[in-house]
């Protein structure tokens, strides 16, 4: 008998409805996770052996869980931005500028999970496509999506972005979890190896990048949280040094591994509050805007051709320090 197993339930915290994944032994369920395809396919809950690695209660904000953030992470300046000669503008909801993209509360198509011998995955996608809304705003035809694969002791998350248009396709993707404060603030250490800092004014890049040697927001080696009050884009992530979470309280860690496509990282410490974040960005805070500036580079904004797809992924991995 697989020791895998799925049911369509609701979130306890929020009433979503949610695709509920397991993994038991010998009778004892030791990973599980909630996805919310009706939610903007966000993954609202992981768990390993009890112990809850996601933060998913309302906090008088509409984030929560694990938001997908596409096709413009974070946020755009003035809520609007050029490319190929055609100005894109969008409805503002951060003052005056757009901040998380179009898709995370948006409802996403979903397919019965899928068991296999060592993994449980369930597939959801969004298209933008005549006749909705977000295409109306974004009006290049493409499709989103995502897999969730749970293990024992991991959840990867993988991407398709396929282009079906025939005009590029300008875009940046990101996931914005929630992590718990587990124990005492100052218990929580986090390891962001970027190369660079980007400057910003009123939390919008300015494209300068800051060297970290002697910055009080250089992350290279693992720092407290309880020092830590930071809403920054990291610029220069690599594959092979992935971010790492460490849990001192439990003597448990998350190593968050992220494909090439990510080169950013927001990291969002706010004092006073349970969750902090680190998000795994595929470009720039507003990439589209300074990528229009020839900040190519500081940008990395990606942009498909016409019939091209990419694929990407993110995993998060328990494991004892």
């Amino acid at each position: 008998m697989t020791p895998y197993s799925y049911r369509h339930d609701k979130h306890a915290e929020t009433g979503w409805a949610a695709v509920r994944l397991s993994f038991a032994d010998a009778g004892q369920e030791h990973a599980t996770a909630q996805v919310a395809p009706a939610m903007g396919s966000n993954l609202l809950s992981l768990q390993v052996d009890g112990q809850a690695y996601l933060y998913s209660r309302p906090t008088g904000s509409p984030f929560l869980g694990t938001p997908v953030l596409y096709p413009t992470p974070n946020r755009v300046r003035d809520a609007q931005f050029t490319f190929g000669g055609r100005t894109f503008k969008f409805v503002p909801n951060n003052g005056p500028n757009l901040i998380h993209g179009l898709v995370r509360d948006q409802p996403w198509e979903c397919v019965e999970p899928v068991i296999s011998a060592e993994s449980i995955s369930i597939t959801t996608r969004i298209a933008f496509e005549p006749g909705k809304g977000i295409y109306e705003l974004f009006p290049i035809r493409n499709t989103l999506e995502l897999t969730f694969t749970l293990k024992p002791h991991s959840m990867r998350l993988d991407f398709t972005v396929r282009n079906q248009d025939n005009q590029p396709l300008p875009f940046g993707l990101a996931i914005h979890p929630y992590f718990p404060i587990i124990g005492p603030r100052e218990s929580v250490r986090l390891q962001v190896p970027a190369k660079k800092r980007m400057e910003a004014v009123n939390l919008l890049p300015t494209g300068r990048l800051i060297g970290l040697e002697g910055d009080p927001t250089d992350l290279r080696r693992p720092r407290s949280l309880a020092v830590l009050n930071l809403d920054d884009v990291f610029w220069g992530m690599e594959l092979d040094k992935p971010s790492i979470i460490y849990y001192d309280q439990i003597g448990k860690k998350l190593t968050l591994t992220a494909s090439e496509l990510f080169t950013h990282s927001v990291v969002y410490t706010p004092q006073g509050k349970p969750f902090f974040c680190v998000e795994s960005q595929s470009c720039s805070t507003d990439a589209h805007n300074l990528y229009a500036r020839g900040l190519i580079k500081e940008a990395h904004l990606t942009i498909l051709e016409p019939g091209q797809a990419l694929t990407a992924c993110v995993e998060i991995t328990v494991s004892d320090q």
